[in-house]
């Protein structure tokens, strides 16, 4: 009977009619079961171009790559064709196909750690010595240094929050995060031990978030894997509201973001650079909209079939609107699919401004109108035992 249920469930993972989300651990064989759809998907399509398998970083891309090759006897003739690509790779190519729509210029060339420009691009903001970085240094007894990295700081992380600040958030809405943000991670703590809180997170763990050794702390603790670093997080949350001190210095910080991003734009035209995410945004914009799309979304709704993403869970903000907009033509039953794959619990690219709760929302509602099929460890698993 076990066996027969395995073999469903191995048919279903591999039904390249039908849009799929996969939720598995580390090493539990989520790569393996997206290079075998990729390798079936090219038993159906008319070109091997119509399949863009998307990973996160070189090494991934070209490890994959060379498990389908392997598997490929016209290997050969074939390896030119294949669309195995790094999100950050596939975001230059756009840009690189209409330059001007992508509003970055002349091509730039790929940044891949800007904090020094970023540094530059804070200093430059209070070297005007506007009312707001003024107000700003007040708060910070005037150091300089202090006040310039925490803007370089936003900058970095600025996929986050650019498209939220058309007009300054009301301090009760940030509030509201606060809170729901507290609310999450108690919540996520409880889904490991449900007597968590935040008094024993403080009860068992050193300053350096280790477990305390004197008095120490109980040993059922220490055997539940992921608790330390959920009681860490619970421990080391943020206040539920801010005191009228930190909201002005809050208000002085928002304040300075958009001179902050428009120092460094003109930074990246000075010196012919770019960051990753400048790229991503470039490529947004130079595939337009759902309702106004252009002339380079039409075209790759023409050639694109099928997308499979690889460690789903790593997807930025900018990245998951990408794919939302590379799906935004394909209907139920076209025959176009989409296979994700990954694991909320291990997002490793947190400084590329990884999203987790994408991986969640694509779960329950899938991407744009795709809807997707939810697999997780019991999928792979028999595959695996089914070779």
């Amino acid at each position: 009977m076990k066996e027969m249920k395995d073999q469903a469930l191995r048919d279903r993972a591999l039904d390249v009619r039908r849009s799929f989300i996969v939720q598995a651990p580390a090493g539990s064989g989520k790569t393996e079961l997206l290079v075998r759809r990729f390798l079936k998907l090219l038993g159906t399509v008319q070109k091997p171009e119509e399949i863009l398998a998307i990973t996160f970083t070189k090494k991934a891309a070209a490890e994959m790559r060379k498990r389908i090759l392997e598997k490929l006897p016209d290997s050969a003739e074939i390896a030119h064709r294949l669309r195995i690509h790094t999100i950050d790779a596939f975001c230059t190519a756009l840009t690189r196909q209409v330059p001007v729509m992508a509003r970055l210029g002349a091509q730039p060339e790929i940044l891949e750690d800007a904090k020094e420009l970023y540094a530059e691009a804070a200093a430059r903001v209070f070297a005007r010595l506007e009312p707001a970085a003024e107000k700003l240094l007040r708060h910070l007894d005037n150091n300089v240094p202090l006040a310039t990295g925490l803007l370089a700081r936003m900058l970095a992380s600025r996929d986050r929050w650019l498209r939220k600040t058309g007009a300054a958030p009301a301090r009760a809405e940030l509030e509201a995060a606060l809170v729901s943000e507290r609310d999450r991670l108690l919540r996520k703590a409880k889904a490991l031990y449900p007597k968590a809180t935040e008094a024993l997170a403080r009860g068992v763990l050193r300053k350096d978030g280790e477990w305390l050794q004197r008095p120490a702390a109980p040993e059922e603790l220490k055997k539940i894997p992921g608790l330390r670093e959920a009681l860490v997080a619970l421990r080391d949350q943020p206040p539920a509201e801010y005191d009228d001190r930190q909201w002005e210095a809050l208000e002085a910080i928002l304040a300075l973001l958009k001179p902050a991003v428009a120092e460094l734009k003109v930074l990246f035209a000075e010196r012919g650079l770019a960051d990753f995410t400048e790229f991503a945004h470039g490529a947004l914009a130079a595939l337009g909209s759902a309702d106004d799309p252009s002339d380079l979304l039409l075209s790759l709704d023409q050639k694109i079939s099928h997308i499979l993403v690889d460690e789903f869970q790593d997807t930025s903000q900018s990245q998951f609107s990408l794919l939302e907009k590379l799906v935004s033509g394909w209907t139920g039953g076209d025959g176009r699919t989409l296979f994700l794959v990954g694991d909320p619990m291990q997002s490793i690219y947190r400084f590329r401004e990884a999203e987790v709760s994408l991986f969640l929302q694509a779960r329950h509602s899938g991407v744009g109108a795709v809807k997707l099929e939810r697999y997780g460890k019991a999928m792979l698993e028999a595959l695996a035992a089914n070779g």
